[in-house]
C-alpha cells in the first residue's frame, strides 16, 4: 500500500524531490489493536511514524510485571532516533497498539542521510526529540519521585479530562499503583475538598491546593 509522505506533519514543508529517496524504502502497514511493534531491547534499522492510533509505551519488570511509561497519538515519532552515527536502534521500551493503527516506516539509514541535507527535517526531529526527552524527564519524576498521592494529584491538576475519559483500573495502571491505593487517594481528597463527583465525573474544586501535593520538595 503506497502512502504520500507530505502526509505527515513532519515532512510537510519538504522539498518532495529529497524524498523521493526516501519514499523507495517507506512501508505503510495497519496494526490492529494489542498488537506489538516492537520488543524492548530490539535491536532495529528501521524508522517509524504513527501516522493515525494510539500507542503505549511499556516495560517489563523481573516479575513480569508491566511498567506503563506513557502513550502516543496521530502523527508521532515511534523512534527514539539517538546518534546521526548509529546505524541500528537499541528500543527502550514495548511499543503495543491501543486501537487500530497505521504506521509508516523507512530504512533508518536512507532517514538519516535524507533528514541531514534539509533543514525543515533537522528542525523537527530536534523538535521530536526534545519533546521525547520531556516525556521521559517526565516519566522519570512520576516513577521516582512522587509518591502515590503526588502521582494521583498530578493527573488530576494536569489531565482531568484523560482521567474522566478511563475507567479506574486504566488509571492506576497509567499510574503504576494499585486500584485500592488510587480510592485511597481519591477519598482523601474528597474528605478535604480538593474534588467532588457530579454527574459521574470527578471534578476539581481547588487546583492551586493539589499542586502542593507534587510541587513540593522539587
Amino acid at each position: 500500500m503506497s502512502f504520500a509522505l507530505e502526509n505527515l506533519d513532519f515532512f510537510k514543508d519538504c522539498d518532495p524531490q529529497k524524498l523521493s529517496k526516501l519514499s523507495s524504502t517507506a512501508k505503510y502497514k495497519p496494526y490492529n489493536a494489542s498488537d506489538i511493534l516492537v520488543y524492548e531491547e530490539d535491536d532495529i534499522n528501521r524508522v517509524y511514524f504513527l501516522v493515525d492510533g494510539e500507542v503505549k509505551l511499556y516495560k517489563v519488570d523481573r516479575f513480569d510485571n508491566e511498567i506503563f511509561l506513557y502513550t502516543l497519538c496521530n502523527q508521532t515519532l515511534l523512534t527514539d532516533i539517538g546518534s546521526f552515527e548509529c546505524h541500528t536502534i537499541s528500543c527502550f521500551s514495548n511499543i503495543e497498539f491501543l486501537v487500530p493503527s497505521h504506521v509508516v516506516s523507512f530504512d533508518l539509514k536512507i532517514f538519516k542521510e535524507v533528514v541531514q541535507t534539509d533543514l525543515s527535517l533537522l528542525i523537527n526531529l530536534v523538535n521530536i526529540l526534545a519533546d521525547q526527552k520531556h516525556r521521559v524527564d517526565c516519566m522519570v519524576s512520576m516513577g521516582m519521585v512522587f509518591d502515590v498521592t503526588a502521582k494521583v494529584a498530578k493527573m488530576l491538576h494536569d489531565h482531568l479530562d484523560l482521567y474522566n475519559q478511563l475507567k479506574k483500573q486504566e488509571i492506576s495502571y497509567r499510574l503504576n499503583i494499585q486500584p485500592a491505593t488510587l480510592s485511597r487517594v481519591l477519598a482523601k481528597f474528597m474528605r478535604k475538598g480538593l474534588i467532588e463527583e457530579q454527574d459521574h465525573k470527578t471534578v476539581v474544586l481547588q487546583r492551586e491546593e493539589l499542586t502542593r501535593y507534587f510541587n513540593e520538595g522539587l
